[in-house]
């Protein structure tokens, strides 16, 4: 339906001025509803709420978006990750605007979230210049934090902040409201006062302004458990006489459908998908029986059989936990299973005979921070069983706090599970550090001697500040790294670096100083800290990876001559780069196991391309096969998963 924007709402986005955060009490006089308001960029956020002094309570959220917006977001706790979002966008089609209920899980796509109710109410249309979405949303003030806590909001403050995102782009299927769309363009967060919102009438309101004939959806979409797409193939033997294991890549896996977007391997390597339509997979791991358990964003751990051929005949989801977001680790014994939520790492007894967990977990690590980077990798060191290692991101792409070791971000830890306190460590003030100053360190891996290394993501949007000049190097700079970190078993408290000293990848687009890659630099070079200060301070990388590629994942060679890495892939660069997965040539040297190549000859014999998408450069968040985590099994065949927004799939990868 198509809309009169009314002179309440008109003059309320009139008057506030460009990046102005002060909220404003406003009236539609088309509805009768008050709204405390606030245009941020060229969007208009309304919030009303019924005059009361405590969660649970119904609300209204109104947003006003010029018709350039493919979409914009609104997210009711101010971050993205566990916190009900709502979503709004324009389907010309249908001639009207839609809402889409989410809720994140991480840094990804959000997932449909079935634990808001929504009503259209009238104001929701489009015309020529603009879009409005105006809804009431029952389960928005109200909602469980990523420990299960009930958390919301407080009406009574005089500041509540909040934070809205929206994108040039549309999504991909305007007219289903559980249609991927891509990543932001822009966000902002900031503070509203709710008293300005405040409707005495408000129930009386809302029924006075209930759309009977609703816009198509008219509810959220639940999340629902995967439905595997591979099934036990008519081929296989009864139990009874198993069929020879198949040691190489299967031609294909029986039931499964292509990959959503074709991948590309390297000359004696071979691809082929194994299992799709899961729910973001993430972290993985074989068990002591061979079989497959995974981390499905959103969803728990989902356990896969493996076939003869290195199919999957079988899937079943053995821990449902919607806030299990990445690690998972087993035991040496493979008795014990360990999977980490943003804030906890959390710990069931497991048996691989029967693929079950048990019913309660225990706490082995809590504390951790629940913003920004919010995947945690865990991982045992062969050598040292006794030992957890739980690596932890910043919470912003600038966390200057991190600097400090005892803040507990950007970092990686070591905790001795044999002293495992009551409730578990807390992450910040126990267990010792193995590195800071690693801005996300999603991967790690230990060569043969057990030494431990680390793959990191920089940071985006970088500038350089130079005598008052800025320049924008943040396309190909700074690079991402490879660091090693050293043995686990002993203390380590160097400083890598985040978040002052980066990593430089293409030193011509730094034209103040003659860099050469790998060589360190700073944001803003003063007295204080100049680019070579770095060099006295910082533990340099061994290699640099090309900036923006979100190296998320690595493992070794059976002879440790080279290391796989997962390329995530880039998220806000021009021309997409990454979405790949790259061999790292090793070598074992006097002082240990180290790159053969030397860090200034990073992008011509540091690494190559093992897989890869064909179109690279128009790879999203929601296209190309996006690689996470890799678990390897006994034949050197590695088992990848793909979080794409359009598809959560796996594949297996290994030597034609």
């Amino acid at each position: 339906m198509k809309f009169c924007t009314s002179a309440a709402v008109a003059l309320a986005f009139a008057g506030s001025a460009l990046g102005e955060v002060k909220s404003k009490r406003y009236c539609d006089a088309a509805t009768s509803i008050c709204y405390a308001g606030l245009t941020t960029g060229n969007t208009l956020i309304g919030i009303a709420l019924p005059d009361v002094k405590v969660a649970p309570f119904d609300t209204i959220l109104q947003i006003t978006s010029p018709t350039s917006n493919g979409w914009v977001g609104f997210s009711w706790g101010g971050t993205m990750p566990y916190v009900p979002l709502t979503v709004g966008w324009q389907v010309k089609a249908a001639n009207t605007t839609i809402y889409s209920s989410r809720m994140a899980f991480g840094l990804s796509l959000p997932q449909p979230y079935d634990a808001a109710e929504y009503t259209y109410l009238k104001g929701t249309g489009f015309n020529s210049s603009h879009w409005i979405l105006n809804v009431r949303c029952r389960g928005c003030s109200q909602w469980q934090d990523t420990e299960g806590k009930t958390v919301g909001l407080d009406p009574q403050l005089a500041a509540t902040t909040f934070a809205h995102a929206l994108s040039l782009r549309a999504p991909s299927q305007p007219a289903s409201n559980k249609s991927t769309f891509n990543v932001h363009t822009s966000f902002s967060r900031w503070d509203v006062d709710l008293s300005q919102g405040k409707n005495a009438d408000f129930d009386k309101l809302v029924a006075a302004n209930i759309i009977v004939d609703q816009p198509p959806p008219v509810s959220s979409t639940p999340i629902s458990s995967p439905t595997p797409t591979s099934s036990p193939s008519t081929s296989i033997p009864p139990s009874g006489t198993p069929a020879p294991i198949q040691t190489g890549i299967p031609a294909s896996c029986a039931g499964v459908t292509n990959f959503h977007s074709p991948v590309l391997t390297s000359n004696g390597w071979k691809a082929v998908k194994v299992a799709g339509n899961l729910i973001q997979p993430r972290g993985l791991v074989l068990d002591s029986s061979g079989n497959l358990l995974v981390v499905q964003n959103g969803l728990g751990v989902t356990a896969h059989t493996i076939d003869s051929n290195g199919c999957f005949n079988s899937t079943k989801t053995i821990i449902t936990q919607r806030n299990l977001n990445h690690g998972i680790f087993l035991s040496q014994d493979g008795k014990t299973l360990y999977a980490s939520s943003a804030t906890q790492v959390h710990v069931w007894d497991y048996d691989a005979a029967t693929q079950t967990a048990g019913k309660t977990s225990r706490i082995v690590i809590n504390g951790m921070d629940n913003k920004g980077h919010v995947t945690r990798t865990i991982t045992i060191p062969p050598k040292h069983p006794n030992l957890l290692i739980v690596s932890h991101g910043s919470n912003d792409n600038f966390d200057y706090e991190a600097g400090n070791i005892k803040a507990g971000r950007s970092c990686v830890k070591a905790f001795d599970l044999t002293k495992t306190p009551t409730g578990g460590y807390n992450y910040a003030s126990e267990g010792y550090q193995l590195g800071y100053g690693l801005r996300n360190g999603v991967g790690l891996a230990f060569d043969a001697d057990g030494m431990l290394w680390e793959v990191e993501n920089a940071s985006d949007e970088i500038r350089r500040i130079v005598g008052g000049t800025v320049s924008d190097i943040h396309f190909d700079n700074p690079a991402d790294e490879l660091n090693y970190i050293g043995d686990p078993s002993i203390e380590n408290t160097k400083w890598y670096g985040y978040p002052t000293c980066y990593t430089v990848w293409k030193p011509e687009l730094i034209t103040d100083h003659a860099f050469a890659i790998g060589d360190q630099f700073v944001l803003t070079p003063n007295e204080t800290f100049a680019d070579a200060t770095c060099n006295t301070q910082s533990v340099p990388s061994k290699l640099a990876f090309q900036a923006h590629s979100a190296p998320l994942d690595a493992v070794f060679n059976k002879n440790f001559t080279s290391l796989l890495v997962t390329f995530h892939g880039s998220w806000n660069r021009a021309n997409s780069t990454g979405y790949k997965v790259v061999e790292v040539p090793f070598t074992k040297a006097t002082e240990g196991y180290r790159p053969r190549s030397a860090i200034a000859q990073s992008n011509t014999t540091g690494y190559s391309d093992v897989l890869w998408n064909p179109d690279v450069e128009h790879c999203s968040t929601t296209q190309c096969f996006r690689p996470v985590s890799i678990a390897k099994d006994r034949f050197e065949r590695m088992y990848i998963t793909s979080d794409s927004g359009a598809e959560g799939e796996i594949l297996i990868l290994g030597r034609a």
